[in-house]
């Protein structure tokens, strides 16, 4: 009931005849509640039956007949006017069809007249019962003698579980490739995705909780709707279109495993799963709802040393390390396209020449991503009136605020709880002093949400600029949002402030 446009006005009627009962599920920040009411209707219909002829014992006789019947209605109506329009252009969301204001009706029971009422409506032990007893889905669970030569020589000899658990996912990863297919259900089954080597999301995983189910370990699937797909609202199958692997540990540590990508790991799902709860469903009807979103820090970790020449010339290296989401995301973006591409598009976004480049661990996805790079550049320093103007944090500046609404109804997402932290020391030019250097500046936002401390030390012939910008919390609510804007607000004038040298 809302669009990416303004509504002048908008009128919706359903008519739902007294056999069908609904339940009326509302999402979105605008109350747009319909107004309920019954009304009775009557309708003529008629019929043809058969009927036996007594005088030839042969056939019957088609007749028509017609009846009358007073039917009730149950009445939901709604007229409502200048209805905004829902602003998504802002940054950080999943899914507009978590938050776009509309309703759903959800068939609950139908019962006719002289009929047993038949129920429709679920609960999440249905749900779980019934994805269990499905074709494609619980009994390819079910089948494992495809696999059982492979998995006795992985596991063989093991005795520790998460080691066993690792074998079995890293072993899935590389055996089977993603064909970009999501969905719940198997197409071609699990023995012919094994023996093919590529699948959909649904036989990858469920050949991977397979496996690690038959090493012994408590596995089981998890229920996933995509960041794109929204969130369901009241239990359902259809409002899930993805499915993950999760392990039960002995010590009661849990982890979630997607083999679909080859840069995920035990509890760093693709960020497309990232999706507020998942639902893990066992073939007994238990369903537990499981909380997909990160707890640790994404960090990126940058340390820059440059020299200043007195004609404004930079030159420097820059030395990053990148853990988690950030380090999955780089590799996501960049180890599939060539070094000197890499480099390139690094050359652009930071307006510098490159001259030596290194990256280390892009495979290697057990460890941080660990960056060099040796550059050169002329636009990094201004020479105004003799004077020299850089900016404390060079290419690492944060120039603009991202978030512009003067208010957001729905959640800033951020995937992941994440920090950025930068070091830089700058070599002062002979000949020149400092003027000015920014002051210190530390804020913070209410309840831990988020932290941004900047300093800047003269130390001798050195500056030492010291930045960090962190939040504790993967999702911030629409509460927080004029905070969170003056944060940036603050974070940003903070960052763009300018070193001054003037000569001596």
């Amino acid at each position: 009931m809302q669009y990416d446009i303004p509504i002048n006005k908008l009128e919706v009627a359903v008519k739902m005849p007294e056999y069908f009962k609904y339940k009326v599920h509302y999402n979105g920040t605008l109350q747009m509640p319909f107004t309920e009411s019954q009304k009775n209707k009557r309708v003529r219909y008629s019929y043809r039956s058969n009927k036996y002829d007594n005088t030839t014992n042969f056939g019957g006789i088609t007749q028509k007949n017609e009846e009358t019947i007073d039917i009730s209605y149950n009445h939901f109506d709604l007229s409502r006017e200048n209805i905004p329009a829902f602003d998504a252009k802002e940054p950080y969301i999943s899914s507009i069809n978590k938050y776009i204001s509309g309703v759903n009706f959800e068939l609950n029971t139908v019962l006719f007249p002289n009929d047993s009422p038949r129920y429709y409506a679920t609960t999440w032990e249905d749900v779980a019962k019934r994805i269990h007893k499905t074709a494609s889905f619980g009994e390819e669970l079910l089948k494992s003698s495809y696999y059982k030569d492979d998995l006795h020589t992985l596991i063989n000899g093991k005795t520790n579980e998460v080691e066993i658990a690792f074998s079995i996912f890293n072993f899935v990863k590389s055996k089977i490739k993603w064909n970009e297919n999501y969905g719940l259900y198997t197409v071609d089954g699990v023995r012919k995705a094994y023996n093919d080597g590529v699948g959909n999301v649904a036989e990858i995983n469920l050949i991977l909780t397979s496996m690690l189910q038959s090493a012994g370990l408590e596995a089981n699937p998890v229920l996933v709707s995509t960041r794109s797909n929204g969130v369901p609202m009241f239990p359902t199958i259809d409002g899930y279109n993805y499915v993950v692997s999760s392990v039960l540990f002995k010590d009661e540590s849990f982890a979630l495993f997607d083999a679909t990508s080859i840069y995920s790991l035990p509890n760093l799902l693709p960020t497309r799963t990232i999706n507020w709860n998942g639902r893990l469903v066992k073939k007994d009807g238990i369903s537990i709802s499981i909380n997909l979103v990160p707890s640790s820090l994404s960090e990126t970790d940058n340390n820059i040393s440059v020299k200043v020449s007195s004609d404004g010339i930079v030159e420097g290296i820059l030395r990053s390390k990148l853990t988690q989401y950030d380090a999955y995301n780089y590799r996501l973006k960049y180890n599939h396209i060539k070094e000197t591409d890499v480099q390139t598009k690094i050359e652009e976004e930071y307006d510098i020449e490159i001259e030596n480049f290194r990256i280390s661990n892009k495979t290697d996805i057990g460890k941080p991503i660990s960056q060099l790079i040796k550059f050169k550049s002329e636009d990094l320093a201004e020479i105004i009136g003799g004077k020299l103007l850089i900016h404390p944090l060079l290419f690492l500046t944060s120039k603009i605020n991202p978030f512009k609404l003067n208010e957001r109804k729905f959640p800033v997402d951020f995937t992941s709880p994440w920090q950025v932290k930068n070091t830089v020391t700058i070599q002062i030019p002979d000949g020149y002093k400092v003027e000015t250097i920014p002051e210190v500046k530390a804020i913070s936002m209410s309840d831990d949400i988020g932290v941004f401390k900047f300093q800047v030390i003269l130390d001798g012939s050195k500056i030492n600029v010291v930045s960090v910008v962190q939040f504790n919390k993967a999702i911030i609510t629409p509460e927080y949002y004029k905070e969170l804007k003056e944060f940036y607000n603050q974070m940003v004038k903070k960052q763009t402030e300018k070193i001054v040298l003037i000569k001596e």
